[in-house]
């Protein structure tokens, strides 16, 4: 992926309304691999679907072993829901606390984002600046 398809990516996020960005970032809890359609379905730009999409693969421990219906499965591809919520962020300048812990670093990202859009949600308005000197 090249600088000039990146910052492509971050403007598409940043014209993405307040309530699609939220939507999509709804969907990911830190821990899950999501199937790119359902994020496309979501209001995702098809470009952006396709950066973050990437096959996945199993490493064989507890925790490293993806599951697809219950059964074991060497690699997936698929959007992993906490690197999605950390290009969301980054693509909107959205800064956030830190955590230790995949569940609980994809639910400061979702606070954060909810707190950046928040002042659009209450007036309305489901755009707002990016640059967060203005919030």
């Amino acid at each position: 992926m090249s600088n000039a398809d990146y910052a492509r990516a971050c403007e598409l996020v940043r014209s993405l309304p307040a309530e699609t960005v939220l939507k999509i970032a709804g969907m990911c809890d830190g821990h899950g691999i999501l199937d790119p359609r359902f994020v496309r379905e979501a209001g995702l730009p098809e470009s952006v679907v396709q950066l973050v999409t990437r096959k996945h693969r199993s490493d064989g421990t507890p925790k490293g072993t993806i599951f697809v219906d219950g059964l074991p499965v060497e690699s997936l591809v698929g959007i992993h829901g906490l690197e999605l919520l950390g290009f969301l962020a980054d693509a909107l300048r959205i800064d956030y606390p830190r955590a230790i812990g995949r569940g609980f670093q994809a639910a400061h990202i979702q606070q954060a984002l909810r707190r950046h859009f928040a002042p659009a949600l209450s007036t309305g308005n489901s755009q707002l600046p990016t640059d967060n000197s203005q919030l």
